[in-house]
C-alpha cells in the first residue's frame, strides 16, 4: 500500500513497529506462544526493513543527485509520483538545482566557445603549454605563422625554429624576445612574449607570437631614407658648385690657350694641364651627381598605379626585351606560367622594372656557367597569392650576403651601386607585397615576388 504523505507513512510504520515490539515483549517468551513469537519476530523484522526502505528512498534520491553532479550529467530529472508532498517538494527542489546547473554549464560552454572563437580569430599567434612542454592550444594565427597544422609538444616546433622552441622553454613570466625565423626564403622576426597563469592549481604558460618583420623593415627603410636624404642633399649642395665652376674654368682656359699672343706662349702647356685636370674634375662631378640622383629614387618613388594585367604576357615581354642581351651572353631564359589567364593587380611599369633588374642580376650570376639558365615562373602559392620567381643556376650567395642583399649601398658585384634590389624591395612594399631570396653556394639563387 502506498501513502501519499511521507510523514504519515513514517509515523504509522514507527507506531506499528512499537506495537509489535510491545506484544512480542508481553508474551515473555512463553513456550506455548512459540509460533506466535516467531510470527511477531518475523513481522518486526519486516517492519524494520520497510522502515529502512522508506528512509532509503530519500537517500537514493540524494545519491542519484550527487552522482549526476559527480559525472557532470544534468540531463536527468527526478520524478516522485505517489511518494507524498514532502518527497515531491524535495524532488522539485533537486530538479531546480539540476536546471540551474544545466544553465550554468550552458553559459560556461557558451563563454568557452566565445573566447575560443576570439582566440582562433585574432591575428596574433597564441600558444598555451605546460612547463613540461606539452601544448594545450595552438590557434589559427600561430599555425599559419609557423606553417604547421598541429603540434603536441614544444620540441616539434624545433623543426620550424630551434631558437623558438628553446625560447618558449626558457622564457619566464613577463619576458620578451625577438626570434628570427626563415621559411621558404622568407625572413621573419617573431616577437615572443610569455606570461604564466595558474589554472586550478596547474601552471600554464601563454605565449604570444607576432611577426614584426614588416614593421622592422619599415623602420629600417625609414632610417635609410632619412640618411639618403641628408647625404644626397649635402653631397649635391657641395658637388654641384664644384662641377659648375670646374666646367667654367675649363672653358676659359681652353679659350685662353687658343690665343697665339707671345705673352702666353710659355704658359700654354701649364694651362693645358690645368684645363685637363678641371675637365676631369667636372666629368667626375657629373658622374657623382648622377650617382646621387639614382639614390634619390629610393625616396621619391610615386604611388603605384594599380591595373590588372596578364602575368604570362608580362614575362614573355621581359624575355623578348632581354633577348639580345641574353643571346650575347649565351644565357637561356625559360618562362613557365601554369595558367595563361593568371592575372596580376599591380603597377605594370614598376613590376617590369623589378623583373628586368632581377634578370640582369641573374645574367651576371650565371656568366661563368657552362649551361647558363634563368627561369621566370608565375604561379599561385599555398595562400593563393600571385607569386613570380626569378631563378638561376649561378654560383649562389653566402648566408651573410643574403642577409645584406636588400640593404642600400650593398652589392655583391664589383661595379654594382647597391641600388637595384633596394629599389625593388621598396617597389614591392608599395604594392603591399614582399621580395625574398633563397640561395646556397653552388646551388643558384631564387628571388620570389609575392603580391
Amino acid at each position: 500500500m502506498s501513502f501519499r504523505n511521507y510523514r504519515l507513512q513514517l509515523l504509522l510504520r514507527v507506531a506499528l513497529l512499537a506495537l509489535s515490539i510491545y506484544f512480542f515483549a508481553a508474551l515473555d517468551f512463553k513456550p506455548q506462544y512459540h509460533s506466535t513469537l516467531l510470527g511477531l519476530g518475523a513481522f518486526i523484522l519486516l517492519q524494520v526493513w520497510l522502515l529502512a526502505r522508506l528512509q532509503e528512498r530519500t537517500n537514493k534520491l540524494f545519491l542519484r543527485f550527487l552522482n549526476y553532479i559527480k559525472y557532470d550529467d544534468f540531463t536527468e530529472l527526478f520524478h516522485t509520483k505517489g511518494e507524498g508532498r514532502r518527497q515531491h517538494e524535495l524532488a522539485s527542489r533537486l530538479n531546480e538545482v539540476m536546471l540551474k546547473f544545466r544553465e550554468v554549464r550552458a553559459e560556461k560552454e557558451a563563454n568557452m566557445l566565445y573566447f575560443e572563437a576570439i582566440v582562433q580569430h585574432i591575428g596574433i599567434g597564441i600558444i598555451t603549454y605546460k612547463p613540461d612542454g606539452s601544448i594545450l592550444l595552438l590557434n589559427n594565427a600561430a599555425r599559419k605563422l609557423l606553417r604547421i597544422s598541429q603540434a603536441q609538444q614544444l620540441r616539434e616546433l624545433a623543426l620550424v625554429s630551434p631558437e623558438l622552441a628553446q625560447s618558449l622553454h626558457q622564457l619566464k613570466h613577463g619576458e620578451k624576445v625577438l626570434v628570427p625565423v626563415r621559411q621558404e626564403g622568407e625572413q621573419a622576426n617573431l616577437s615572443v612574449h610569455v606570461m604564466e597563469l595558474s589554472l586550478l592549481g596547474d601552471r600554464i604558460r601563454l605565449a604570444s607570437l607576432q611577426n614584426i618583420q614588416r614593421e622592422l623593415e619599415e623602420k629600417e627603410m625609414e632610417a635609410w631614407h632619412n640618411l639618403i636624404k641628408v647625404l644626397t642633399h649635402e653631397i649635391m649642395n657641395s658637388v654641384t658648385p664644384i662641377a659648375s665652376l670646374s666646367a667654367s674654368a675649363s672653358e676659359e682656359i681652353s679659350s685662353f690657350t687658343e690665343t697665339q699672343t707671345e705673352e702666353v706662349t710659355l704658359l700654354r702647356e701649364e694651362l693645358a694641364d690645368i684645363g685637363q685636370c678641371l675637365q676631369t674634375i667636372s666629368r667626375r662631378s657629373d658622374g657623382l651627381i648622377r650617382f646621387v640622383s639614382d639614390f634619390r629614387n629610393l625616396t621619391t618613388l610615386s604611388e603605384p598605379q594599380i591595373t590588372r594585367f596578364n602575368a604570362s604576357k608580362l614575362l614573355h615581354e621581359i624575355k623578348l626585351l632581354m633577348r639580345e642581351q641574353l643571346a650575347a651572353r649565351q644565357v637561356k631564359l625559360q618562362v613557365e606560367v601554369p595558367s595563361e589567364s593568371l592575372l596580376l593587380a599591380a603597377d605594370r611599369t614598376m613590376i617590369e622594372q623589378v623583373l628586368i633588374n632581377l634578370v640582369k642580376n641573374a645574367m651576371e650570376a650565371v656568366q661563368e656557367q657552362a649551361n647558363a639558365q634563368i627561369m621566370l615562373h608565375a604561379y599561385l602559392d599555398e595562400r593563393s597569392r600571385v607569386s613570380i620567381e626569378v631563378a638561376d643556376n649561378g654560383s649562389g650567395m653566402t648566408p651573410e650576403a643574403m642577409s645584406k642583399i636588400f640593404i642600400p649601398f650593398f652589392s655583391t658585384k664589383n661595379t654594382g651601386s647597391g641600388i637595384g634590389l633596394s629599389l625593388s624591395r621598396q617597389i614591392m612594399r608599395l604594392h603591399k607585397g614582399t621580395i625574398s631570396v633563397q640561395s646556397e653556394l653552388g646551388q643558384g639563387t631564387r628571388f620570389v615576388l609575392r603580391f
